[in-house]
């Protein structure tokens, strides 16, 4: 592809929602890996805040060996992060050839200032704490400004790094400067292109994760992949490589309850997917003082291997229970938990506070009420409860009212109809 097709390719600067300065600051840029932040972060700017949950909503659980020998791993190659990426972000990333020359790299931003998206060596890059330290793969995106004079680049990543803390920044370079920041080690251009993204119903989601999870508990996977590192005969190294695993383990569960959270805010299943998200963030501190005290010759704590096969169990286990609920459970006709969903849907929807919603019993009198927002309380709470409200049930009185909407849930889930008052 020539250079100027590349430009046109990448042009969409005219269709982000806002300055991405602005966008990462609606992110939770502690809850994405070096790869996914950024893209992230142009899935929000071109969709709409919240876009970039749905990479959370696939956690499951993949571990590969890249060699004999070796301990397995999580952590997926940039390109097949890219791959899968793609659909949920809503986003086209056509993956170019690496190429070691900045000014190479430079000649492929679009004129128009629209972000390039690129993978490069965090070494090189200045304003990470990793430059000058450590050689790894790290995601930047670089736009041209003052018709092409400088460069900026735009690193939503945040994390607490051995040599220091990486924080968003946006950093402005002259161009001879920026080109300079990619000499010699190869980068990876991927020319960014808008399009319709690939998110599927919630209960079809969580479907899939059932399937997946219920696989995995027929099997001793957790527990094989735990005894790896218990097993493996350096031990310093065993350790320093389940830091990174629970680093990334960790960032996506809480990924993954932020994504439901969002689907379906206020219930069980989100409540649920919170307080696992805190245990890995717990494994994720207990590895991180193991890795250290192996480092002064001291044993490892034994029980950070039992918890890592108990967390993944416990993690599939909770995909199952959200599609078949255990006998007995109050998911999904318990009155009160439904009430909690119902506000949150709706304060959500509207950009209002549960408490503001709590506090009214016509919700039309509240600002940004209208059709269009009623529609979407609608689809969220039937997405939620994986139900369908019948059509004469959706009568305006019951669609201004917490109360209402509440009877409608707690019916369609019990196959009564609405009583009409």
């Amino acid at each position: 592809m020539s250079a100027a097709g590349r430009r046109t390719f990448g042009s969409y600067a005219s269709e982000l929602t806002e300055p991405l300065p602005d966008v990462i600051r609606g992110i939770d840029t502690t809850a994405l890996d070096c790869i996914q932040v950024n893209a992230a972060v142009l899935a929000d700017a071109l969709h709409g805040a919240g876009s970039h949950l749905e990479l959370g909503s696939r956690p499951g659980f993949t571990a590969r060996t890249v060699a004999p020998g070796r301990l397995p791993t999580v952590e997926q190659r940039p390109a097949e992060q890219l791959e899968r990426m793609a659909g949920p972000l809503g986003l086209a990333l056509d993956v170019g050839q690496p190429v070691a020359e900045g000014a190479e790299l430079l000649d492929q931003l679009p004129e128009d200032g629209s972000p390039l998206y690129v993978v490069g060596d965090a070494y090189r890059m200045p304003w990470l704490p990793y430059h000058g330290h450590q050689h790894m793969e790290h995601s930047v995106l670089l736009r041209a400004t003052d018709g092409g004079a400088h460069v900026e680049a735009i690193d939503a990543y945040d994390n607490e790094t051995p040599y220091g803390r990486a924080e968003p920044v946006v950093c402005s370079y002259d161009r001879s400067q920026a080109a300079a920041l990619f000499d010699g080690a190869p980068a990876v251009p991927v020319p960014v292109h808008p399009r319709t993204p690939g998110v599927q119903a919630p209960t079809r989601v969580l479907e899939r994760n059932a399937e997946d999870a219920a696989t995995l508990l027929s099997d001793e996977a957790p527990e094989r992949y735990a005894a790896a590192f218990r097993d493996h005969a350096d031990q310093q190294e065993a350790c320093t490589a389940l830091l990174l695993e629970t680093w990334l383990l960790n960032r996506s569960r809480r990924l993954h309850a932020a994504w439901v959270s969002h689907r379906a805010p206020g219930s069980a299943h989100a409540s649920a997917a919170a307080e696992q998200a805190a245990a890995w963030s717990d494994l994720a501190g207990q590895c991180y003082l193991a890795a250290r005290r192996v480092r002064r010759g001291r044993p490892v704590p034994p029980q950070i291997h039992h918890t890592l096969a108990r967390l993944l169990r416990a993690d599939a286990e909770l995909a199952v229970r959200a599609v078949h609920p255990e006998p007995g459970g109050t998911m999904p006709a318990d009155p009160t938990r439904i009430r909690r969903t119902v506000t949150a849907t709706v304060a959500d929807v509207l950009g209002v506070t549960p408490e503001a919603i709590s506090a009214i019993d016509d919700l039309s009198r509240l600002d940004g009420f209208a059709s269009f927002q009623m529609v979407e309380t609608v689809e969220r709470l039937e997405d939620a409860y994986g139900v369908e409200f019948a059509p004469g049930d959706l009568e305006p009185a019951v669609l201004r009212s917490v109360d209402g909407l509440v009877d409608l849930v707690v019916r369609a889930s019990t196959g009564a109809g609405v009583v009409h008052s």
